[in-house]
C-alpha cells in the first residue's frame, strides 16, 4: 500500500494547476490543459455566453475543476432568445394509436414563452371525426374544446396552425405539447452524447457556485428535450465526482443520461442502434438554491442511452419543483442522505428506473403532509421496479416521538415514545412502543401493532390490531393484565370491538400452569364499556385455582387470578377488530 501511495502522490506533483481569472476564456484553458491538470476558476463574477455544445465550458478529458470561495460562473444576460420554431412533444400520457399530429404557421411571438396543449377529447363515430380541446399559456391551460378534425391546417392563435392528416381513428386522451421558447445552455457539459470514446475521472469540486441567470434568459419548456443545467453529464461518460459547488437560477442543477441512435417507440422502447452509456457518478454534498426550476435529473426518456452506478447523497436543496428524479434507464442508484425544500416533489422516482436504494431524506419546511417519495409512470410506460425506500420523512408532517421511526409511505406520523409507522398511508403510531401499518391505521394504545385497509371517516375507525398483556399474581386474588407501562386496554368512543384472547400462565416452581382461549365483544358508549363474552375455553390447567375473566367499565378488563401462595406469571394475546361509527 505505502508503494501505490507514493505512485500516486508522483503522478500528482506533475499535473499543471491552471488559472482562471474573471474575463479569462475557461473554454480555452481547458483545451489548451493536459489530461489530469487542475482548472481554478478564481473569486469573482465569470460572465460568459453559451458557446461548445451550448456550455460555458466543454469538458472532454480528465481534469480537476475547482470553484474558490467567491468565484461564480454565470451565463450572461440575454444570451439566449425567444425562438419562433417550436418542439412537439408527443411521448406524455396516454397510448397513441395514431401520431400524425404536425405544426405550421408563423408565431408571432405575441405570448412570449408559451406551451400549447393539444388533447384528442372525443373520438369520432358514425361518420362524425374525431375532435380535440387546445388552450395556450401553461402546461394544460385549455380554451377550446371539441374541436373538429379537419385534416387540412387548423388556426389556434397567434398565427400558430396544427394538422392531423386523418380525420378518425386516434385515441381518446392522446396528447401533444407545443413548446415556443428558447435554446438550451448548460454551465459545465460532459460529454455531447455520442462521443466514441469515454470521457472519465472528472472532478467538479468547491465552494463556488455556477448560475445559469434564468431571470435574465429564455429557457427552454421543461417539456422539450433538451433544458437547462448548471452540470450535464452525457453519453459516454464515467467516474465522475460533483462535489460542494453551489448552484441556482436554473432548470436542473445536474442532469445526468446516456445516449442512443435508435428511433424511439411509444413508451420507453428503441429501436435497433448505438447506446452510448454513463456511469459511476457522484453528486454528493452540493447545494441547489432553484426557486424557479428543479434539482437533479438522473436519467431521461428522450435520451435513451443506459445510466448505472450513480449516487446522489448528503446534497441540500431548495426548488420549486421535483428535488430529485430518479428516471428512465437508470440502474444501481443510491439516494440517502438529502435535506430537500420543495413546493412540488422531493423525490420522484419517475419511469422506469431499477435497482434504488432511497433512504434518510428529509423533506423540511413542509406543514401539508406532501410524500417524501412518489415511485410510479405515466401512461405506456414502465413502473419502476425494485426500488427500496427507507426511513425518508417529512420532518413537520411526520412527527417523530422519543427514538420512534417512520420509515417510507405517505403522510405517516410516529408521535409516541420508540413508536414506528411501517410504510403505507396516513398511519398514526401515538401508543408508546406502537406500530401502524397499511392505510390509515391508528396504534394509539402501548404495545399495539394496528393495521389498516382505509379508513370510513377517520383513521382508526375501521382497522384490527394485536396487543400484548401481563400480569403477575400472588395467591387467589383477582388481578388484571395490563399492557405496557401498566397500562389497559382502551376503547375508543362509538366504538365495537371485537376480540380473542390467548391467554397463558407459569408458577414460578414451572409445576402449574394453565392455558385459555376465549372471545367476545366489547362496546363504548356513554356510561362506559359494556362487555359480552363467552365461556373461557380451557386448553389446559394443571390446578382448578387458576381462573380468567372479562369486564368493562372505564376499559376492557382482563382479569386472571391463580392458586394459593402461588406465584403464577400470566401473559395474554389480545386480537381486535374494531369498526367507529
Amino acid at each position: 500500500m505505502k508503494s501505490l501511495s507514493l505512485v500516486v502522490t508522483a503522478v500528482n506533483l506533475f499535473a499543471a494547476v491552471h488559472s482562471i481569472k474573471p474575463g479569462d476564456d475557461p473554454q480555452r484553458t481547458l483545451d489548451q490543459a493536459a489530461a489530469g491538470d487542475r482548472i481554478v476558476f478564481l473569486p469573482g463574477l465569470h460572465l460568459h455566453a453559451p458557446r461548445k455544445h451550448r456550455s460555458l465550458l466543454y469538458v472532454d478529458k480528465p481534469v480537476d475543476i475547482e470553484f474558490s470561495p467567491g468565484a461564480t460562473l454565470k451565463v450572461k444576460d440575454r444570451s439566449t432568445v425567444l425562438e419562433k420554431t417550436p418542439e412537439i412533444t408527443t411521448d406524455h400520457g396516454a397510448p397513441k394509436t395514431i401520431d400524425d399530429f404536425s405544426v405550421g404557421g408563423d408565431y408571432d411571438l405575441g405570448l412570449g414563452p408559451t406551451i400549447y396543449t393539444i388533447r384528442i377529447d372525443s373520438e369520432g363515430k358514425n361518420g362524425a371525426p374525431d375532435t380535440f380541446t387546445w388552450g395556450a399559456g401553461k402546461i394544460f391551460t385549455l380554451e377550446q374544446e371539441h374541436v373538429p378534425i379537419t385534416g387540412e391546417w387548423q388556426l389556434l392563435s397567434h398565427g400558430v396552425k396544427i394538422r392531423f392528416e386523418k380525420k378518425y381513428g386516434h385515441s381518446l386522451g392522446s396528447l401533444w405539447f407545443l413548446s415556443y421558447d428558447g435554446p438550451e445552455t448548460y454551465g459545465i457539459r460532459i460529454g455531447h452524447g455520442t462521443q466514441t470514446d469515454y470521457i472519465e475521472n472528472v472532478r467538479i469540486f468547491g465552494k463556488g457556485t455556477i448560475d445559469l441567470n434564468s431571470d435574465n434568459n429564455v429557457e427552454p419548456s421543461l417539456l422539450v428535450k433538451d433544458i437547462n443545467a448548471c452540470i450535464l453529464v452525457h453519453g459516454r461518460v464515467r467516474h465522475v465526482n460533483i462535489e460542494d459547488v453551489t448552484m441556482t437560477n436554473t432548470h436542473r442543477s445536474v442532469m445526468v443520461y446516456g445516449e442512443h441512435t435508435g428511433k424511439f417507440l411509444q413508451g420507453g422502447a428503441t429501436g435497433p442502434g448505438e447506446s452510448f452509456d454513463a456511469e459511476d457518478i457522484s453528486i454528493c454534498r452540493t447545494r441547489t438554491l432553484n426557486p424557479r426550476g428543479s434539482g437533479y435529473l438522473l436519467g431521461h426518456p428522450s435520451h435513451r442511452g443506459r445510466l448505472s452506478k450513480v449516487r446522489c447523497n448528503q446534497n441540500f436543496m431548495e426548488t420549486a419543483t421535483t428535488a430529485i428524479e430518479p428516471n428512465f434507464n437508470l440502474d444501481q442508484y443510491e439516494v440517502i442522505g438529502n435535506v430537500i425544500k420543495s413546493e412540488g416533489r422531493a423525490i420522484h422516482c419517475w419511469r422506469r428506473s431499477t435497482n434504488g436504494l432511497v433512504k434518510d431524506n428529509v423533506r423540511i419546511d413542509d406543514p401539508t403532509g406532501k410524500e417524501v417519495v412518489m415511485v410510479n409512470a405515466p401512461g405506456a410506460w414502465q413502473p419502476p421496479e425494485n426500488i427500496v425506500l427507507r426511513d425518508n420523512r417529512n420532518h413537520l408532517s411526520e412527527p417523530l416521538g422519543y427514538w420512534a421511526s417512520v420509515s417510507g409511505g405517505f403522510g405517516n406520523s410516529a408521535r409516541g415514545a420508540y413508536a414506528s409507522a411501517a410504510g403505507g398511508r396516513q398511519n398514526e403510531a401515538s401508543g408508546p412502543y406502537s406500530q401502524a401499518q397499511g392505510w390509515q391505521a391508528r396504534a394509539d394504545r402501548p404495545g399495539e401493532a394496528a393495521l389498516a385497509a382505509g379508513a370510513f371517516a377517520q383513521v382508526g375507525d375501521a382497522q384490527s390490531s394485536e396487543l400484548t398483556a401481563k400480569a403477575l399474581t400472588t395467591g387467589d386474588a383477582w388481578v388484571e393484565l395490563s399492557l405496557a407501562g401498566e397500562a389497559g386496554i382502551a376503547i375508543a368512543p362509538q366504538t365495537t370491538a371485537a376480540f380473542r384472547l390467548l391467554i397463558v400462565a407459569r408458577s414460578e416452581s414451572g409445576l402449574q400452569q394453565a392455558a385459555f382461549s376465549r372471545s367476545g365483544v366489547a362496546t363504548r358508549t356513554t356510561d362506559g364499556v359494556s362487555v359480552s363474552a363467552g365461556e373461557a375455553g380451557v386448553i389446559q390447567r394443571t390446578a382448578p385455582e387458576f381462573e380468567t375473566a372479562v369486564s368493562g367499565g372505564e376499559r376492557l378488563r382482563l382479569l386472571v387470578k391463580g392458586p394459593p401462595a402461588t406465584k403464577v406469571r400470566w401473559v395474554a394475546r389480545v386480537e381486535l377488530a374494531e369498526v367507529r361509527f
